[in-house]
């Protein structure tokens, strides 16, 4: 049976609004990516620790996707839902749900694919299997 989703919490500050009082479009990827550290960080890959102990730290978001379903409109919290869609050798596509707090109202849905890249050469390389067992049970 696959995991739930990762949630956070992330708060909406005054300086995240655009003009209209609405979250700006560019904020949606900013909020995902905070949320994917936050997973990352709960599974012990951390970003400070050096590439022999955390080698897949070194990777490179390579698209993103964003679908913008309902305003939010000045501060608040919101929910965002993470979760791994698919592993591939070097890349790894996460789908991203950004929610009212109380989840009755879906505000963006996306995804991200990230690429491992070798650290000496910068080209895509495989991920390490301590990745690969940390998705796995979302993958199932």
């Amino acid at each position: 049976m696959a995991k739930s989703p990762f949630r956070s919490i992330q708060r909406v500050y005054f300086d995240d609004l655009d003009a209209l009082n609405i979250l700006h479009n560019v904020k949606y990827m900013l909020f995902f990516e905070r949320a994917r550290g936050e997973m990352a960080n709960s599974l012990g890959f951390r970003w400070e620790d050096d590439t022999e102990t955390n080698p897949d730290r070194w990777q490179v978001v390579a698209a993103h996707e964003v679908q913008y379903l309902v305003p939010i409109r000045g501060e608040c919290e919101v929910l965002i839902e993470v979760m791994p869609k698919k592993i591939g050798n070097s890349s790894c596509i996460m789908e991203q749900v950004m929610k009212s707090v109380d989840e009755k109202v879906v505000h963006a849905t996306g995804t991200t694919r990230i690429v491992r890249l070798d650290p000496e050469t910068n080209r895509p390389c495989s991920w390490s299997p301590r990745f690969r067992a940390a998705m796995a049970p979302w993958l199932a």
